[in-house]
């Protein structure tokens, strides 16, 4: 595999595991430790993929994925969501934004290995 993702966590020891994972399996790894640095970097265009935590300093994962879907309405930019909020509120407002993928944390790593594998051979 191969392509660049952008991983979205204020949590330093996700953001280190999901990197080591992701580089591990051949990929390119940016990392954005609030909402604000995702933004700037999401916007790039320059990520095939993002894995955003829905619970972040300055904009939270679902101010950012409608961000990410307003930017990209021709071309949308794949999203996969991680949490621990199991809220039913979280879950719509993800689905009302056009989530990809929703995972809650702790990650499985088999889990996150196959929607990875699916969203970036779309």
């Amino acid at each position: 595999m191969s392509g660049r993702i952008l991983v979205a966590d204020d949590d330093p020891a996700s953001v280190d595991l999901l990197s080591y994972f992701l580089e591990s399996h051949g990929f390119q790894v940016s990392s954005a430790a609030d909402g604000n640095r995702a933004l700037e970097l999401g916007t790039t265009g320059d990520y095939d993929l993002v894995i955003l935590d829905v619970n972040m300093p300055t904009y939270d994962g679902v101010e950012l994925l409608q961000f990410l879907r307003k930017r990209y309405v021709l071309h949308p930019i794949k999203v996969i969501a991680l949490t621990g909020d199991l809220s039913e509120d979280v879950r719509q407002a993800l689905a009302g934004s056009g989530i990809d993928s929703y995972m809650t944390k702790p990650v499985d790593l088999g889990l996150l290995q196959s929607e990875v594998e699916r969203l970036t051979a779309a």
